[in-house]
């Protein structure tokens, strides 16, 4: 008979625990549960920044102290790249579970947490993870078609539509001539599709359609003020976004 059973992808996922024993023990609570597939797992502030952008997880398990910041910051700052993990804090420290709600984390476990707390705050990403309304997807086209959704309507644009496209505070948006409208979308996804017909990053927050650039006004610190085509607007780069796009424009 042939076998009918649906392989489900496990969901990736970044430990950041600057204690060993920690890392070691929720590793193992984790192996049981096939769910979920640790990645990466890293003790610091900085070097967990350059893991999310790289590992694009989609699950993080955060500690509230690390040695050179905290897993708040961490949280903010991972928003404000336009991505949108699940968040799940781990930590001795109870005082600091406002501010982690208000970062829309999962759940708030204090060590030393059970394995029954550890499912029941997997649980709760599977929950949340099933209640998302899927606008629509990508369609699979020679040119892709972007879905925004605009009150009870489902719009479409394609590259040629967009001027950028703006992630902040874990809200991703493209702008086109009608303004900034919202997507269901993660940046890095939607720079994906996009790479091809001409989109840079330009900083970490943006994503710029290169055919719809008027000029380059060179400002302090070797950065670019862009300036768009047919729109009243302009946005700077980060000074690594310009390097990038001076080797990338060989100017």
């Amino acid at each position: 008979m042939k076998d009918m059973r649906i392989n489900i992808r496990s969901m990736r996922t970044v430990i950041v625990e600057d204690e060993p024993l920690a890392v070691q023990r929720l590793r193992r609570m984790l192996s049981k549960d096939a769910r979920l597939e640790v990645v990466a797992e890293v003790g610091s502030y900085k070097e967990a920044i350059d893991t999310i952008q790289e590992q694009k997880p989609e699950v993080l398990f955060l500690d509230i102290r690390l040695p050179d910041g905290t897993g708040i910051d961490l949280a903010k700052e991972v928003l404000s790249l336009g991505l949108n993990p699940y968040i799940i804090f781990t930590t001795a420290y109870g005082e600091y579970a406002v501010e982690a709600f208000r970062v829309s984390a999962v759940d708030y476990l204090l060590k030393p947490f059970s394995e029954e707390d550890l499912k029941n705050a997997i649980d709760k990403i599977f929950e949340k993870k099933s209640n998302v309304p899927q606008v629509m997807e990508f369609i699979k086209s020679e040119r892709p078609i972007i879905p925004a959704k605009i009150g009870n309507k489902v719009v479409f644009f394609n590259p040629d539509d967009i001027y950028y496209v703006q992630a902040e505070m874990g809200e991703v948006s493209v702008r086109t001539k009608e303004g900034l409208i919202p997507l269901s979308k993660k940046l890095y996804e939607v720079e994906e599709r996009l790479r091809p017909y001409n989109f840079f990053r330009v900083h970490r927050s943006y994503l710029v359609n290169l055919n719809k650039v008027k000029e380059l006004k060179g400002v302090e610190q070797s950065k670019y003020v862009i300036v768009f085509k047919d729109i009243n607007e302009s946005i700077k780069t980060s000074r690594e976004g310009a390097k990038a796009l001076r080797d990338y424009l060989n100017i």
